[in-house]
């Protein structure tokens, strides 16, 4: 099965502990979506194909789901779609995305963002922290908590 990865899950290091079988096939973007930050890494549906949010592609195998839906607090604090991903090779594929279900208004901690930004560094995009990462944050602490 292939796994979407937008947030902490792009990071190969926790991934191997999450889910040690699981193969990094490379990385790609979703359009019409934004990264937002609720405490987690989330993102919602613009309709807009001009907003896009690199992530990471996985093949995972059951083993390694039920793993993740433990981690991911599924089927409470996340839920699971099926989504497409434009991949940098340029072939779409499709693969199975966790959204976020309970919603916290409050910004990210610094270590898990700065782990996000370190995961998008290694796999080639840094360019992206500027233009997603960094806004997703700043929208995060408008909502009315400091970081």
């Amino acid at each position: 099965m292939k796994y979407i990865a937008y947030g902490s899950n792009m990071v190969e290091e926790q991934m191997a502990v999450r889910c040690p079988e699981a193969r990094l096939i490379g990385t790609g973007y979703i359009s019409g979506a934004r990264l937002e930050f609720y405490l987690h890494a989330t993102v919602e549906k613009t309709g807009d194909k001009r907003n896009r949010v690199p992530v990471a592609v996985w093949e995972i195998n059951d083993k390694d789901e039920r793993s993740l839906d433990r981690y991911e607090g599924y089927p409470s604090y996340y839920i699971k779609e099926e989504w497409p991903v434009h991949m940098i090779d340029g072939s779409e594929i499709s693969g199975m995305i966790y959204l976020m279900k309970m919603i916290r208004k409050s910004p990210p901690h610094t270590q898990y963002y700065d782990g996000i930004a370190n995961a998008y560094r290694r796999l080639g995009l840094g360019s992206q922290i500027k233009t997603v990462l960094k806004p997703a944050l700043e929208r995060s602490i408008a909502r009315g908590y400091a970081w």
